[in-house]
């Protein structure tokens, strides 16, 4: 209850105070999300060490992460025209290209950059997108949550039966976007990810089995100057190839991502336990 609260208070914030002020509040959440949050703090730099040596820095995940906090409370489509021009849009052909078959598209993404103010811009755009969205502990923030992404005509389905959903929303021709680098239950199948083994989620390789909809990867992040990049890539190609070999196809090509901006990397949870003793 109290989060809910919280996250209204931040919402009305950022929308009503000068930008100024966005800025600083964006720079305290940061603080104070780095110093209670030891737990997260200490996966987060066991992540990146095991990713980029110890070279990044685990107070700019925490950084970044704030600021696709900041810009999804205040996203609302009267600013429609502000989401269209900060985001940098480069390889929508290929998505084009692959919805004008007519099975749908499978866009697949890492847990990085600001995916939701990025949903927002294709969104805004005509394309229509469907998801899975963990619930979060708070059931009034997961209904706070699916709020704003609905305001944009996204669909989001909670974990219990959206699996349905999806196959329909593909069988209709739509797009479905779901992250890959983090299982969220107990199926998944052993995959090369940044240099080690690790349990992963499949689930995008069976519903392109099951509808013929392209998988192809995305990624966004936040650029120095503030804009915002959208990368979308070219299809996955799946003829003749197990089930293991395309699911480790993806996620190689979110891998390149993960390693170009490790900052904008929002992985939370140590995704290689046996590693932490090491």
């Amino acid at each position: 209850m109290v989060s809910y609260y919280l996250y209204l208070l931040a919402a009305y914030g950022l929308r009503h105070f000068p930008r100024v002020v966005s800025k600083t509040l964006t720079r305290i959440i940061t603080y104070f999300f780095f110093l209670f949050r030891k737990e997260i703090r200490n996966n987060v730099r066991k992540n990146l060490e095991l990713l980029c040596n110890g070279r990044c820095s685990s107070y700019a995940v925490f950084h970044n992460f704030s600021r696709t906090i900041t810009d999804f409370l205040v996203l609302s489509p009267d600013r429609s025209r502000e989401v269209d021009q900060r985001c940098k849009m480069r390889g929508i052909e290929n998505l084009d290209a692959a919805l004008d078959k007519g099975k749908g598209v499978i866009l697949f993404s890492a847990h990085q950059g600001p995916w939701e103010y990025s949903g927002a811009c294709l969104s805004s755009k005509g394309y229509r997108l469907n998801t899975i969205a963990r619930e979060h502990p708070s059931s009034r923030v997961t209904e706070l949550f699916s709020k704003l992404r609905s305001a944009w005509g996204m669909q989001i389905y909670p974990t219990g039966e959206g699996v349905g959903r999806l196959i329909e929303a593909l069988r209709m021709g739509e797009i479905v976007v779901l992250l890959i680098d983090r299982r969220f239950s107990t199926k998944g199948v052993q995959l090369d990810f940044l240099g080690r083994k690790v349990s992963l989620p499949w689930g995008h390789v069976i519903l392109s089995r099951r509808t013929g909809a392209a998988l192809i990867p995305c990624c966004c992040y936040y650029e120095e100057s503030g804009s915002i990049a959208i990368t979308i890539g070219r299809p996955v190609e799946s003829h003749n190839a197990s089930v293991r070999r395309i699911a480790q196809e993806c996620i190689n090509r979110i891998e390149v991502h993960i390693r170009a901006k490790p900052e904008q990397w929002f992985a939370f949870d140590h995704l290689w336990p046996e590693a932490q003793d090491e």
